[in-house]
């Protein structure tokens, strides 16, 4: 069973505050807000979109998108230099708006019974400290089934 949006946003404000809707249209809402899983603060926007179809058309996303607004996704690292950050899905007009891989959807580890203030906070948290690892070290450490690309 989906959870109501109305339930989202509750669930949202009550564990985190901080983070702002940016947009509801009731059946799609953005937020952004900061989180800060070791060294840096990052701002995060995620949006959520609870339709399967607008009039005849289908909606692109069923999951929740997060992109990482400030800083900028760094889309090598030093360390690294010759892959792409692990775990986005890559935006190539623009790879620095590329949203982040949570999780897997093909093990439905994601549904729309799910708060995304319990899973989707606490997933991006865990992507943003590999992340950091990965900066420094060039090494992902957060698990999940690889699709690394080599870098251009």
């Amino acid at each position: 069973m989906t959870m109501s949006m109305e339930n989202q946003i509750r669930r949202m404000l009550q564990l985190y505050p901080g983070f702002e809707i940016r947009l509801n249209g009731g059946w799609h809402v953005v937020w952004e807000g900061s989180l800060k899983p070791f060294a840096k603060t990052y701002r995060v926007q995620i949006a959520l979109t609870l339709k399967d179809w607008i009039d005849d058309m289908p909606v692109r996303s069923l999951y929740p998108q997060v992109w990482l607004m400030n800083p900028t996704l760094e889309i090598v690292s030093e360390q690294a230099p010759d892959v792409l950050v692990p775990h986005i899905y890559l935006n190539t007009s623009d790879a620095r708006r590329s949203t982040l891989c949570l999780f897997d959807p093909a093990q439905r580890e994601w549904t729309r019974s799910m708060a995304i203030a319990e899973t989707t906070i606490p997933w991006t948290i865990d992507w943003l400290a590999s992340y950091e690892g990965w900066l420094a070290t060039g090494e992902w450490t957060g698990g999940g089934r690889d699709h690394t690309r080599p870098a251009a």
